[in-house]
């Protein structure tokens, strides 16, 4: 198969951070029109799950649903159901509603009071697109949103023909197409250095750590990393990247796997997924492979 013999890369603010659109085919303008497209339906994501935006789904939500059922955009409630079947079975480690948390401890803005310490559990998914919680809890999607933005935009990318092309927002990432990508891990005690690198082909990425996530909360230091079971966060100098078929359920998965560590392998078992995580030096200490084949431990094909 011929080489496709253009390459467009874009980037923009947002999702909290600067994302990237590689797109590659033979006709030059119809990839740029194929990469508004994708960062259109990236800024639907954006619009209706941001946290910050008050007149987001997201917002409106936290502000209403604990009174009355309040209907969303049909891609938040998509969100919110798989972010409801991750929470089931990692038996609420993850859990979107570690939300009042992070506003304690600054993370997210403390706009909300009267917060009860409910979970997961009290978040209710009904028919046509709408929510209602049992009691007052508080929702971030900042865990599985990005992942689910870039998914979006590949799907739009695929569907205007482009042949193959990257999305690449802030290290939650997905690859299609033929051509493989080569991918950079940071060191997670120097972050501006490098680790190694994973090769991908039609696979998404994504890694957690806590090199810039850490801060001072009174005498204690915390990170935005929670264990929704307990609320506590976790200060490990490690990093965790998940290789999975959707770039959503890698960026979820890699906040179980933080906490999990080699307990996770039923789930990304699961997920055909892989998982690996590297110590505070760079070097690999665990690995899992969803597949039966040997491989370099650096790798994802």
């Amino acid at each position: 198969m011929r080489c496709a013999s253009n390459r467009v890369r874009r980037a923009r603010p947002s999702l909290g951070t600067f994302v990237e659109v590689t797109a590659r085919g033979d006709r030059e303008p119809e990839l740029h029109g194929a990469i508004d497209r994708a960062f259109d339906a990236i800024a639907r994501v954006d619009r209706q799950m941001s946290f910050h935006d008050p007149d987001s789904d997201i917002s409106r939500v936290n502000r209403e649903a604990f009174r009355r059922k309040v209907r969303v955009d049909p891609w938040t409630w998509r969100v919110l159901r798989a972010a409801q079947e991750l929470s089931h079975q990692s038996d609420g480690i993850f859990d979107i509603t570690v939300a009042r948390k992070l506003m304690q401890w600054n993370y997210l803005p403390r706009r909300y009071r009267n917060v009860s310490e409910g979970n997961w559990r009290d978040i209710i998914l009904e028919k046509n697109c709408t929510v209602r919680f049992r009691q007052r809890v508080i929702v971030d999607l900042g865990g599985i949103a990005k992942g689910f933005a870039v998914d979006r935009a590949v799907e739009v990318l695929k569907c205007a023909g482009v042949p193959s092309g990257v999305v690449n927002a802030g290290g939650d990432l997905r690859v299609f197409g033929l051509k493989s990508e080569l991918v950079h891990l940071r060191r997670p005690a120097e972050p501006m250095r490098p680790a190694g690198a994973i090769k991908l082909r039609e696979r998404a990425l994504a890694t957690s750590g806590i090199y810039f996530a850490q801060k001072r909360c009174g005498r204690a230091v915390v990170s935005s990393l929670l264990d929704g079971r307990t609320c506590r966060s976790s200060r490990k100098l490690v990093s965790v990247s998940v290789a999975a078929s959707a770039c959503m359920i890698a960026d979820a998965l890699t906040k179980i796997v933080f906490v999990l560590g080699e307990k996770s392998v039923p789930l990304l078992a699961q997920y055909h997924a892989d998982a690996l995580l590297l110590e505070r030096d760079g070097a690999p200490s665990w690995m899992f492979r969803s597949s039966c084949d040997t491989c370099d431990p650096t790798r994802f094909d």
